[in-house]
C-alpha cells in the first residue's frame, strides 16, 4: 500500500513538472508558423533531459543535483523560448544571465530546504546575483574599460575588502546577542521542505 501511494505520488509530481514547464514554454512560444527552426528541435531535447534530471534529483533526494539541474533547465527553456522567436542569444553578451540565475535561484532553494532563509544560502545568492549584475556592465560596454584590465588593477583592493569584510562579519557574528530574523540559521528540530538534513 505504501508503494502505490509513493507510485502516485511520484506521477503527480511528474505531471505537476510536465504542466508547468510546457505552460510556461507555451505562454511565451509564437504561433507554429512563426517558430524559427533553426536549433528548435536540439533546444526541445536540452529542455525535456533538464526538466528530466530536476524530476530524479527530487525522487533522490540529492539538493545540490537540484539545484544545478534545475538552474540548467531555466536556461534551456529561457534558451528554447527566445530561439522560437528568432531572439539570437549571444552568449559573449548575456553569460552574465547564467550567474544571476545560479545566484538567484539559491535563495528560494535555501528557504524551501530549511523553512527560513539561512546564512549559509543568502550571502552566495546576494553575491552571485550582485556579481553577474557588475558583470552586466562590462558586457554591455557600460564600463569602457576591458574586464581583464579592470581586474588587473582593482582585483587586490577587492580582495582587501572581502577579507576586513569576513573578519569583521566572523567578529560580529560571535558577540551578536540575536541575530537578524532573516538571516537566522535554522533549528535542529526544523524540518526540511524538500530534502532531509541526512542529504546536506
Amino acid at each position: 500500500m505504501a508503494k502505490d501511494n509513493k507510485r502516485i505520488q511520484n506521477i503527480l509530481l511528474a505531471l505537476g513538472l510536465a504542466l508547468f514547464l510546457v505552460g510556461i514554454t507555451w505562454a511565451f512560444l509564437p504561433p507554429v508558423g512563426q517558430i524559427a527552426s533553426y536549433h528548435f528541435i536540439l533546444n526541445c531535447a536540452l529542455a525535456l533531459i533538464s526538466a528530466a534530471c530536476v524530476y530524479f534529483s527530487l525522487l533522490l533526494q540529492k539538493p545540490a543535483l537540484f539545484y544545478i539541474s534545475s538552474n540548467f533547465c531555466i536556461l534551456s527553456f529561457l534558451s528554447l523560448i527566445l530561439n522560437a522567436n528568432s531572439v539570437m542569444f549571444q552568449f559573449k553578451q548575456f553569460w552574465p544571465v547564467v550567474v544571476i540565475i545560479f545566484g538567484a535561484t539559491l535563495l528560494p532553494i535555501g528557504r524551501f530546504h530549511y523553512r527560513r532563509f539561512r546564512t549559509v544560502y543568502v550571502v552566495p545568492s546576494a553575491a552571485l546575483t550582485a556579481l553577474g549584475a557588475f558583470f552586466f556592465l562590462f558586457t554591455f560596454k557600460i564600463i569602457k574599460m576591458p574586464m581583464r584590465v579592470f581586474f588587473s588593477r582593482f582585483m587586490p583592493f577587492f580582495l582587501i575588502a572581502g577579507g576586513i569584510s569576513l573578519i569583521a562579519l566572523y567578529y560580529a557574528k560571535n558577540k551578536a546577542n540575536v541575530k537578524f530574523p532573516v538571516l537566522q540559521d535554522s533549528d535542529d528540530n526544523d524540518e526540511p521542505l524538500l530534502f532531509s538534513e541526512d542529504d546536506c
